[in-house]
């Protein structure tokens, strides 16, 4: 057996697809226990086998350093590149191919599935994972019942969660064996949310519309969204919402739809619009299109945001950047420019790009709808 398949079990083509079935078909609470620490060491090679605590409290027994990992969310992706463990990474929840500007070295052969609910096990199996990295809203607990019988252990590690960014980032480094990069990522995202809350500090909330890329399409209390309003100093229209059991008809706390009326009936004084993300800038015609068909929009050519040109679009790659930390810096720029004087987000954001993922930084993420009206 090849020295870095680790405690994967290997099994035959048609015995690896019967096992697939025959899990994915079981239903039993037993096929969810978290697997045991094997030993207190491995092999040779620096290897040691230990329990970790995963994101949602569940006790995960791994071998040390991870060295073939399948990560679903671009998230916790990011993060592991951001540590240096990307050749550790042998599956993607998303096309490489289509993205060779952002992901180079991501090939179309290491699709295990198609976003975080549509795993592909057969693929996983076949790519001899030490492990999966999946989110705690996806589908985490079908994907630990059809894989533990071949001993790969999913690990729950939420990479969108602005609020778990640094204990995120420290569970990583221990189990790639890069804690001092990790730490250097942590300190830099801690500046900025320590320069945030200062800046901030006394300021009146600022009550915040946000749209997601589908009209009508909000974010709740629980979304990564929430809290990056809440951290750029704004106060989310709809974040007084709650959801027995995170969904309903009208979607989930990350993509809730609500009524136009609901909008105008709840004041905001400002909107901000995701725009579709790619890491090489949308046009400032795009820009423009987008954020004038949202101001002609029955019901909000009179709004408050609208009259006062304070509606702007921001790309998910400046939204989502180190945790949201790079948005929350956009939207308190927007919701308190004096307080934010002399900070530039998208050059902060040229430094997560350029120092932590290794491409070039760039600029044009975010728009405003002043901006973009003829003089």
């Amino acid at each position: 057996m090849p020295s870095d398949l680790g405690h994967v079990q290997q099994h035959p083509p048609l015995q690896r697809r019967a096992l697939l079935l025959a899990a994915a078909a079981a239903g039993g609470a037993a096929a969810l226990l978290p697997l045991r620490a094997r030993a207190q060491t491995g092999g040779g090679g620096g290897n040691k086998t230990t329990t970790i605590t995963d994101d949602l409290g569940r006790r995960v027994g791994l071998t040390l350093p991870l060295r073939r990992v399948v990560v679903f969310n671009r998230y916790t992706t990011e993060f592991i590149r951001a540590i240096g463990a990307m050749p550790a990474v042998v599956g993607v929840d998303f096309d490489g191919g289509k993205f060779p500007d952002y992901w180079p070295g991501v090939t179309r052969d290491m699709l295990a599935g198609s976003g975080q609910t549509s795993v592909n096990y057969e693929a996983i199996v076949g790519m001899r994972a030490d492990a999966v990295f999946m989110p705690r809203n996806s589908d985490w607990k079908k994907a630990a019942q059809v894989l533990q019988p071949f001993g790969i252990p999913v690990i729950v590690v939420t990479g969108w969660d602005l609020l778990k960014h640094e204990w995120n980032v420290t569970l990583l480094g221990q189990l790639f064996g890069r804690p001092e990069p990790a730490a250097r990522l942590n300190a830099f995202y801690r500046h900025w949310r320590d320069t945030l809350r200062s800046r901030l500090q006394g300021v009146t909330p600022r009550r915040v519309y946000f749209e997601e890329v589908g009209d009508y399409k909000t974010a709740l209390q629980g979304s990564g969204w929430h809290d990056m309003i809440e951290a750029g100093g704004g106060l989310n229209v709809f974040g007084d919402i709650q959801l027995p059991g995170g969904s309903s008809p009208r979607g989930n706390v990350q993509n809730f739809t609500v009524d136009p009326e609901e909008v105008l009936a709840r004041r905001p004084e400002v909107i901000i619009k995701l725009q579709p993300g790619q890491y090489l800038p949308h046009t400032r015609e795009f820009s423009a299109e987008l954020l004038n068909k949202l101001a002609a929009r029955p019901g909000l050519q009179d709004a408050a945001p609208v009259r006062s040109g304070q509606v702007y679009h921001l790309s998910y790659y400046l939204a989502s950047g180190c945790s949201k930390i790079t948005g929350a810096l956009q939207i308190a720029q927007w919701l308190h420019p004096q307080r934010m004087q002399g900070i530039d987000p998208e050059a902060v954001m040229g430094r997560w790009l350029q120092d932590f993922q290794g491409v070039p930084p760039q600029r044009g993420y975010a728009y405003s709808l002043t901006g973009v009206r003829p003089r």
